[in-house]
């Protein structure tokens, strides 16, 4: 779902879930980005929160349908409309082929399936609306619950990363070939 962010006049993305509203970022939610940007690690200052907005901003201006640079949306938790997350896409690294998906979550919403439904909806969006034709992921070697997430959402697990981390993929083919045989 798109809207117009009237802050700076570029289409805002909001994506429902059952439980999660994953949204574009505007200098409205300073205060919340403040509090949440390193999520349990404790608050970062204002400013440094309209640093990190603007950075939002400037790379979400440069974003196309088939083209992310990087896309970073909150993720809200509608039953208490509280920031308890972020989720998105990263193609900073001129090395990768592909974004790179990424999701964090506060520890307190963990174990609760809250990071596979935010990552399924992004992924969905991913190859919908965005017209990616792959992303990649992954998972740190003692990150068996993240691990579990890419798994859950159709990721294709490729083996061990340079790192010793798990890694995958999809492609859009990939993926709309798995949504269309999971409705039928």
């Amino acid at each position: 779902m798109l809207g117009l962010n009237k802050s700076t006049m570029t289409p805002a993305i909001v994506i429902e879930t059952p439980r999660l509203i994953l949204r574009t970022v505007t200098m409205v939610d300073v205060d919340g980005v403040a509090c949440s940007w390193k999520l349990d690690e404790g608050a970062i200052s204002t400013a440094e929160a309209v640093l990190k907005i603007e950075a939002m901003m400037a790379h979400y201006a440069q974003n196309r349908p088939g083209k992310i640079v990087h896309l970073c949306l909150a993720i809200i938790f509608k039953a208490t409309n509280d920031f308890i997350g972020w989720c998105g896409l990263d193609h900073t690294n001129p090395k990768d082929a592909d974004p790179a998906l990424f999701y964090l979550l506060k520890s307190s919403y963990w174990g609760q399936g809250l990071a596979t439904e935010a990552a399924g909806a992004l992924l969905n969006y991913t190859f919908g609306q965005l017209e990616l034709a792959s992303i990649h992921g992954g998972a740190a070697p003692d990150n068996l619950a993240s691990k579990r997430v890419m798994e859950k959402i159709g990721m294709n697990y490729l083996g061990l990363d340079d790192e010793g981390g798990y890694a995958f993929k999809i492609t859009r083919d990939e993926y709309l070939t798995n949504s269309r045989k999971r409705r039928g």
